[in-house]
């Protein structure tokens, strides 16, 4: 069994095959110094922690791996019923394939002291009904660039337990490339952009193209600047022997499917079908390189006080803090 492997059953949901082939992209993306920011802002002990648009619990099973969070309770929120039922088969799974135990519960799993709640509702909806307790962190990982950040953020903000944290990242911000060029990567590349500027979902508008660099400024409007921010950009391509590492094949072909669903028909830009036929025919011989640029921040809820101590991460970096790190 591989590490990331999932049912078959859950592999014909194409999204769950999506996001379980993400998880080595992101474990490659993510900014260490944010993590080591989050490492110290986390509570000791058993927090309460909630992800909002967490899919099929890729980073619950990361930050357990990275040892970030162990032990406490761990939320995650998603619309999309399939992929919480997939979640539970996955995580499973993934703590077999690590030897750590794992157990079904009617609500979720439970990973070792690590208790994992589904909970399948819309965010804007689980805002406006004020639910659940407050938690100690809040996560969006890849999730804010789909919605309206000023409407969404002071509900979340209002979630977090006095002195609690946020974790955002992997928020697009506008960059897109793929290599080698193509003549009409502008025009495709712009009008796919721009279709992420007029999205709607549920009724809500739903993100923008240049999230990562708005935030700043929106979470500065809110009273929880962050602490720690870096920059947690998708690199993508295959190794000297042509193969892309793990499902990273999929996931580009994914991102290719995207382009062509958001953009096909009739307003669709000069050259689409040459653009992805060409890069169609570069991901199969292993030609395809692509680039998102995406940042990650972390701060703390307003009416925090002191810092707790700090923790070295698991994955063998010491922990260097902004304003101490020599390089």
């Amino acid at each position: 069994m591989t590490p990331e492997a999932v049912t078959p059953e859950a592999m014909t949901y194409a999204y769950t095959r999506y996001l379980a082939a993400k998880k080595s992209v992101d474990d490659r993306a993510l900014n260490r110094h944010v993590l080591s920011e989050l490492c110290r802002l986390v509570p000791p002990g058993r927090p309460r922690v909630l992800e909002v648009g967490a899919g099929l619990g890729t980073m619950v099973a990361r930050l357990f791996e990275w040892q970030v969070v162990t032990a406490g309770e761990y939320t995650l929120l998603d619309v999309d019923r399939r992929l919480l039922w997939d979640s539970r088969a996955w995580l499973c799974e993934w703590a077999d394939a690590r030897g750590l135990p794992a157990r079904p519960l009617p609500d979720g799993v439970r990973l070792g002291d690590l208790r994992v709640r589904l909970v399948e509702a819309e965010l804007g909806s689980y805002l406006e009904a004020g639910s659940g307790t407050p938690v100690d962190l809040v996560i969006a990982n890849a999730f804010l660039d789909l919605v309206d950040v000023p409407a969404v953020l002071p509900g979340l903000l209002r979630l977090l337990a006095p002195g609690g944290a946020y974790w955002f990242t992997v928020n697009f911000d506008g960059e897109s490339i793929f290599q080698p060029d193509h003549p009409h990567d502008d025009d495709v590349m712009g009008a796919y952009h721009r279709s992420m500027d007029r999205r709607v979902r549920h009724g809500r508008s739903a993100g923008e193209s240049r999230t990562g660099r708005h935030l700043f400024g929106h979470l500065r409007a809110a009273g929880v600047p962050p602490l720690s921010a870096g920059s947690s950009d998708w690199v993508v391509l295959a190794g000297p022997d042509g193969a892309y590492p793990d499902d990273e094949a999929y996931f580009l072909e994914t991102i290719l499917r995207t382009v062509q669903d958001e953009l096909d028909g009739p307003a669709a830009p000069a050259g689409l079908a040459d653009w992805l036929a060409v890069r169609r025919r570069q991901l199969a011989d292993g030609e395809l390189v692509y680039l998102a640029h995406q940042l990650d921040v972390a701060g703390r809820s307003p009416g925090w006080q002191t810092d707790g101590p700090a923790r070295s991460p698991a994955w063998g970096e010491p922990l260097r803090l902004h304003g101490r790190d020599p390089r």
